[in-house]
């Protein structure tokens, strides 16, 4: 047996030329490969199946395993002066067709090491292989019993392995020990501390993980969130390998760091309009998060309808299909469960017709209907108390209009929306959320009328609240204040109250900073989500001090709405297609086109989203959503967590091809456990509690 390489002996070996290293791994690899299938192997390819690749006639351990001295220290200094015979060596075999989809989604992928001799003069390589065998475990590194979020993972992860039969339907066993302990084929699983565990990218290292494959699988993040999204790869990777070999799945050995190139990568879902029950969004989490989205906004309130029971105002949601607040708690919880943050999303003031109507005919109906807030009660004494709609005034003409939303210099309807708000956001803090949305958009919506002798139009229609302009001057003390001083004046006051609760606020940026007579500031604090591009880009907003989160419309936007007869997808959003995304989408650019880049600073980049609106809701039932969103989802998710990977700059330094995502998409069949009607419950094999190792 040889003796163990040295540093120099490594050095020298790396000044080969990367032609030569390219052909000797070629010819290597296919001995190898032909060795594999003629006389089988175990959890790594064993000694006695191996060929003399030393040529005296002696085996060379270290080349059979594909392992170099061990260091877990310096093993990121060894990949990375590597990295180009790796990548050289990557070519060409996702050239060749070999499934490798999730490879090329992480940021860093090495595939088996190429080696020459102790004097550099003859270069040998070989291709290694690890078996997942039903004897495999996840051995969590751990000298006592392990923290509940970390053990609810693996079980999560441990079940979606089964569900998909990686290795077999049975959930491998979970076990934790000292790493010592450990065996061959394990899937080995480290948390290590932040200080530790460094290197990768510094957009958010607690998602960051590493993992190697080789005689063992050692997988290392410094948070659950990270050790999470290494499983998802690696069951992405298995997924992609397994055969009809019921022995086992072979993988390749490997190396991966990763980590997400947008931190918050958001899908949006309007549920106020149209109703999807518990069972269809619990589902649509687990394809959300399968395709590493982490976070979900439930936009329950629209202007077509509220979703969401109110313990507050209960009648609000009488007569129609909502979700039950006991609902949105499963819900809720069944994010975290999959690495999912839950954002409430409430819009105000604006889109509000349908609570509007509702508050009116109540009123009508309970002449006696009071309500308390902030200390005043409020009831027919007070003047206007029938009605909470906004209206528009100019020239001593007025317009009531219920379908702009709530008056916000009307006290009455201002304290009836904040106890309103105040309801939600005290059930969603209780259950751990800490981010909300209050929208902020469309204040006046897009009609075009007369009022009086005036054209009112999307253009004006600022000019056409004047009673909206007396209260910035005459309540919050403005000298020239304007009507967009109340509005913005209106969110930094719901926002700051919000605050109080221990939430950041977002709104959508195309009512902000849009009238030369808006003399208020929208408070730094809160995020801006850029949809529309006519008025300001996001680097304004960014270089006010504003997050900023990419929705540009044009790449991420899905609306259920008709336009001129036809579906607006094939319109209007006709950009909006899983291919196009793939292929062009660029989540850092805000944007409309590929061509023209609009990047802001990254520390100000907050995230980006993909949206589903229902603007009318029956046009289209929840399965034709849910299969008309797959693919668009899994193009937006896989260009946020890597914009690279249809690039030579993607993991495998090969392009990955639209077709081979939506042959990925196909053969995942939606998630672990689905059963094919997101309406539907699915259930996942249950996996066991951790032991303690042996």
């Amino acid at each position: 047996m040889r003796k163990k390489r040295t540093k120099s002996s490594r050095n020298n070996r790396r000044r080969q030329s990367i032609a030569s290293r390219v052909m000797a791994g070629t010819m290597a690899y296919l001995l190898v490969l032909s060795l594999v299938f003629t006389m089988g192997i175990s959890a790594a390819v064993p000694a006695a199946a191996l060929a003399d690749l030393s040529g005296d006639g002696e085996l060379d351990q270290e080349i059979a395993l594909g392992l170099y001295d061990y260091d877990p220290v310096s093993e990121d200094e060894k990949f990375a002066e590597i990295a180009m015979e790796a990548s050289a060596f990557a070519g060409p075999l996702a050239e060749a067709g070999s499934k490798n989809f999730a490879e090329a989604l992480a940021q860093e992928y090495y595939p088996d090491q190429l080696l020459n001799d102790d004097s550099g003069a003859a270069e040998k390589a070989v291709k290694t292989y690890f078996r997942l065998t039903p004897a495999a475990r996840f051995y969590i590194v751990s000298n006592e019993v392990p923290e509940e979020d970390l053990v609810s993972t693996v079980r999560l992860m441990a079940s979606q392995f089964a569900a998909y039969s990686l290795p077999s339907s049975e959930p491998l066993r979970i076990v934790y020990g000292p790493e010592k302990l450990a065996l061959q084929g394990d899937i080995v699983i480290s948390l290590l501390k932040e200080e530790d565990f460094s290197g990768i990218r510094d957009v958010d290292i607690r998602q960051a993980y590493k993992f190697d494959v080789a005689e063992r699988i050692d997988l290392r993040a410094c948070s659950t969130d990270g050790i999470y999204y290494g499983l998802i790869s690696l069951m992405e990777i298995a997924f992609e390998k397994k055969t009809e070999d019921a022995a086992g799945i072979t993988l390749p050995y490997m190396h991966i760091s990763d980590a997400p190139d947008i931190k918050e990568r958001t899908v949006f879902l309007d549920c106020g309009r149209k109703y999807f029950s518990k069972e269809w969004i619990e589902n649509f989490i687990r394809r959300s998060s399968l395709q590493r989205y982490n976070a979900i906004v439930l936009h329950f309130s629209e202007a077509e309808g509220l979703r969401l029971d109110s313990r507050t105002f209960p009648w609000l949601t009488e007569g129609i299909r909502s979700l039950s607040m006991d609902e949105m708690t499963e819900i809720v919880n069944y994010a975290k469960m999959y690495h999912m943050k839950v954002v409430p999303s409430i819009d105000v003031p604006g889109h509000n017709m349908y609570m509007v109507k509702k508050y009116e005919k109540y009123v009508k109906k309970h002449p006696d209907f009071s309500f308390a807030y902030g200390g005043i009660t409020y009831d027919r004494s007070v003047k206007g108390f029938g009605t909470i709609a906004n209206h528009y005034s100019r020239d001593g003409v007025t317009l009531k209009v219920t379908d702009i939303g709530i008056d916000i210099t009307k006290p009455h309807a201002v304290a009836f929306a904040d106890a309103l708000i105040d309801d939600y956001a005290e059930f969603f803090r209780s259950l751990g959320c800490t981010d909300f949305d209050i929208c902020g958009d469309e204040v006046m919506g897009w009609s075009h009328f007369m009022l009086g002798d005036n054209e009112v139009s999307y253009k004006n229609r600022w000019l056409f609240l004047e009673h909206w302009r007396k209260y910035a001057r005459d309540t919050l003390g403005i000298s020239k204040g304007s009507a967009s001083d109340t509005f913005i004046n209106y969110l930094n006051t719901v926002c700051g109250r919000l605050g109080e609760m221990g939430y950041t606020c977002r709104v959508f940026n195309d009512e902000i900073d849009i009238n030369k007579d808006q003399h208020l500031e929208l408070n730094k604090d809160i995020g801006v989500v850029c949809w529309d591009l006519q008025h300001n880009g996001a680097s304004h907003y960014a270089k006010n001090g504003h997050t900023v989160y990419n929705c540009v419309m044009q790449w991420c936007y899905y609306v259920v709405r008709t336009q001129g007869g036809k579906d607006i997808m094939k319109k209007r959003y006709k950009t909006v297609n899983a291919r196009n995304i793939f292929e062009n989408y660029d989540p850092r650019s805000f944007s409309a086109k590929a061509s023209k880049k609009r990047h802001v600073r990254s520390s100000k980049l907050g995230g980006a989203y993909f949206c589903i609106w229902c603007d009318n809701p029956d046009y289209k039932t929840d399965r034709v959503i849910w299969k008309e969103t797959e693919l668009r989802t899994w193009a937006n998710a896989s260009r946020m967590w890597n914009p690279e990977v249809n690039s030579d700059e993607s993991g495998i330094k090969a392009a990955i091809r639209y077709k081979s995502l939506k042959r990925f998409v196909t053969d995942l069949n939606g998630f672990p456990g689905y059963g094919g009607d997101p309406a539907k419950k699915s259930v996942l094999p249950e996996a066991g509690y951790p032991e303690p190792a042996e």
